[in-house]
């Protein structure tokens, strides 16, 4: 509760009384998670600042969903820390893996493109995200992108699969993109 309302002074006494923003429930979500879905940024330092790990609780899926316009920076910011982006949903978990395998598991790029987040696609792809990596479902990102109507980012995607070294120019700014 104190990370969903910003309380940082309760999150300081949490973790000055050894709780631990890495601690982990069955499904691998931790304090941390929580913050990057939702937190202000300086909530998300202040958790990295205290021993919060970047590849414990599948942060970077979180941040692709959080429904902020800073999703972006926080993105950056666990992928500057080692958050694994090329890592499919639970996939270092065997026994969450298979229970939630049928509702599509993917990566952090998978989730981007089906909720139509170009920036973080854009930023991905940078990265070095793989876009034919498929998810557990079979689907490539831009199925999912193709299949929500987000056009432009299926393009992108598409060329990424095609020449994956020219996503480091690419740009959905500069980009002329046409109808698929």
């Amino acid at each position: 509760i104190p990370l969903a309302t910003s309380d940082r002074e309760m999150v300081e006494w949490f973790l000055n009384h050894g709780a631990d923003p890495n601690a982990r429930c069955v499904w691998d979500f931790t304090p941390t998670s929580q913050a990057v879905y939702e937190a202000p940024l300086e909530l998300i330092d202040y958790l990295f600042s205290r021993g919060a790990d970047a590849r414990c609780g599948q942060l970077l899926q979180h941040a692709v969903h959080r429904g902020k316009p800073d999703a972006l920076d926080v993105v950056r910011r666990l992928v500057e820390r080692g958050a694994p982006i090329n890592e499919v949903k639970y996939e270092k978990e065997p026994k969450v893996y298979w229970e939630r395998k049928p509702f599509g598991l993917g990566t952090p790029l998978h989730r981007a493109a089906e909720l139509g987040k170009g920036d973080i696609v854009e930023y991905l792809l940078e990265q070095g995200a793989d876009p034919l990596k498929l998810d557990s479902r079979g689907k490539t990102p831009r199925f999912w992108a193709q299949k929500n109507n987000y056009i432009g980012i299926a393009r992108i995607l598409l060329e990424a699969e095609v020449s994956p070294s020219s996503m480091r120019l690419c740009s959905l700014e500069t980009s002329n993109l046409e109808q698929l």
